[in-house]
């Protein structure tokens, strides 16, 4: 079943919760709020704090106006969410995953400081079920931290194209296999560790060479590396880019197809 909710969806929802004629949405696994400029920040509280929706898989917050912590705070606790689609966000801000008690859909993560009682504690968090995270054209993300702590296992597709300000990535998931970075101009470290990763997309990104081999020569399975109209990438670094990944069948560049 799928919703798509505007701007009376706070209200909808808090009768949800108590058995009105609308109690169907408990069983909705889709909700769509794509441009719903209403909605404050609390207009999702009733998701988190009174447990409407349990069964939501797909949640789509295209271009809202809700802070970060509030994405958060929906992210930690709708637990078995799919997929996510935080298109256009402007008020997404790094997604600094294992910083020293942040979210990371749904799993605190503890600084690396952290004693070890906590270090227990984050090893005995669930793996999150998030298998798509789209966060294309964020303007404001600067930096993307996924660590292996964050029990992202189910993490298959991560597109982050057109975060213009976007100068930092270091992902490590085991089961990504597809990630997009085209058209974040201001790419400039790259740190991988996914080695189910098939298909890289670089495309008009300001990274140079060096950091492309390093990044890639921790994704084995690596078929498709799409480099077109990098200025820092010359036809000349196919060879380099090839010897750091030999699974690669398809390198996409400005000048040719190889």
């Amino acid at each position: 079943m799928c919703i798509t909710a505007g701007v009376a969806l706070s209200s909808e929802l808090r009768h949800a919760t108590t058995g009105s004629p609308i109690a169907y949405l408990w069983s909705s696994l889709v909700l769509k709020l794509q441009a719903c400029k209403y909605l404050t920040d609390s207009s999702l509280e009733p998701l988190y704090k009174r447990g409407a929706l349990p069964a939501l898989q797909e949640l789509d917050l295209s271009y809202a106006t809700l802070c970060q912590s509030a994405i958060e705070e929906l992210l930690s606790c709708c637990t078995h969410l799919t997929h996510v689609n935080l298109t256009g966000c402007a008020n997404m801000h790094d997604l600094n995953w294992g910083c020293s008690r942040g979210h990371i859909a749904g799993v605190n993560v503890l600084s690396v400081t952290s004693s070890y009682e906590n270090l227990h504690e984050l090893s005995e968090q669930p793996t999150r079920l998030l298998q798509n995270l789209n966060c294309v054209g964020c303007l404001n993300i600067r930096k993307v931290f996924i660590p292996l702590a964050a029990h992202c296992s189910c993490l298959l597709f991560l597109n982050l194209s057109l975060s213009t300000n976007l100068k930092e990535v270091d992902v490590a998931c085991l089961n990504l296999s597809w990630l997009n970075l085209s058209n974040c101009y201001s790419l400039e470290v790259l740190k991988l560790d996914c080695p189910r990763l098939t298909s890289l997309f670089l495309q008009s990104c300001n990274i140079d060479e060096e950091a492309v081999e390093t990044a890639i020569t921790k994704c084995a399975m690596l078929e498709t590396l799409d480099v077109r109209f990098c200025p820092k990438i010359s036809s000349t670094s196919m060879g380099r880019l090839r010897a750091a990944c030999p699974n690669l069948k398809r390198i996409f560049s400005s000048l040719s197809t190889s």
